[in-house]
């Protein structure tokens, strides 16, 4: 697909992926439209990207879901690509995360990218087809220790994406799902164990294996991927080597164990837990 004057949709574009794929769009002459809750920060990155629409929405709430699809047709006509990228990231212990933490979690990182699709696939059927690109977590695969409401959320999500792959396989309409891995981002996550940073999880004496998959990547890197899956879309992309090999140990059940445990021990020396912190 020429990316050149395709209206791309980008959810959670405030930040991290969001963000640099807007640009990299951007960049490729693509027609782009920002959602994210900061309307000032939207507002910033496209200063910087000509004929871009700034769409301020909250993703949980199934009216600004739909609200964006309208804009955005009313703005362009059309919806060539719908990224589903925003997500709810909240850090807190499994045996006393709260009911609304992961009701929260499953909104954003589930009911929200639903509500965007089923909205948007009338819209490109009558276009002749459209290209969905979900962006997972092989993390769930993993059990990334403290991040229950994420971890469980982006199971599900993954989920639906091979539940619709299946559906409309040999439609007019594509669904690639795209694992980044662990990436580098400004925003930090809504913690219930105070301030966490993005080396929660990651110290120097962990093995090699287990600090390769807690360091945070460059979106930018994504970013690009994103392009160039949107251009040839695949089923399934993963960012790099070490991810695809990541996703891989996560089956073999002793590995998963052992990188998951180290990462939960570095969590709880740093912030001084005790397991069953009640």
């Amino acid at each position: 697909m020429d990316i050149r004057d395709k209206v791309v949709i980008i959810t959670g574009a405030s930040g991290g992926i969001g963000h640099a794929a807007a640009l990299a769009f951007n960049r490729c002459g693509a027609k782009t439209i920002l959602v994210a809750r900061r309307r000032e920060v939207l507002q910033d990155i496209a200063l910087t990207m000509p004929d871009a629409l700034v769409l301020p929405a909250d993703l949980s709430k199934e009216h600004d879901c739909l609200s964006v699809i309208e804009q955005s047709i009313s703005r362009f006509g059309r919806i060539d690509i719908l990224i589903n990228n925003a997500a709810s990231i909240i850090v807190s212990p499994s045996e006393s995360v709260s009911r609304d933490d992961l009701l929260k979690a499953f909104m954003t990182n589930l009911l929200g990218p639903v509500s965007l699709t089923q909205a948007v696939i009338p819209h490109m059927l009558s276009r002749g087809g459209g290209h969905i690109i979900n962006i997972g977590s092989p993390g769930f695969m993993m059990g990334i220790p403290f991040y229950t409401p994420y971890v469980c959320s982006k199971a599900a999500f993954s989920a639906w994406t091979r539940t619709i792959q299946a559906e409309w396989k040999n439609s007019s309409i594509v669904i690639s799902e795209y694992f980044p891995g662990y990436i580098k981002t400004d925003s930090k996550p809504e913690s219930r164990l105070g301030e966490v940073d993005q080396d929660f999880l990651m110290n120097s004496k962990q093995n090699f294996i287990t600090r390769l998959f807690a360091k945070p990547k460059d979106p930018n890197e994504v970013a690009k991927q994103l392009v160039a899956l949107a251009r040839t879309p695949k089923i399934l992309t993963y960012s790099d080597f070490s991810t695809k090999i990541g996703a891989y140990i996560s089956n073999i059940s002793p590995f998963r164990l052992s990188i998951a445990f180290q990462m939960a021990n570095t969590a709880r020396k740093k912030k001084n837990l005790k397991m069953f912190n009640l």
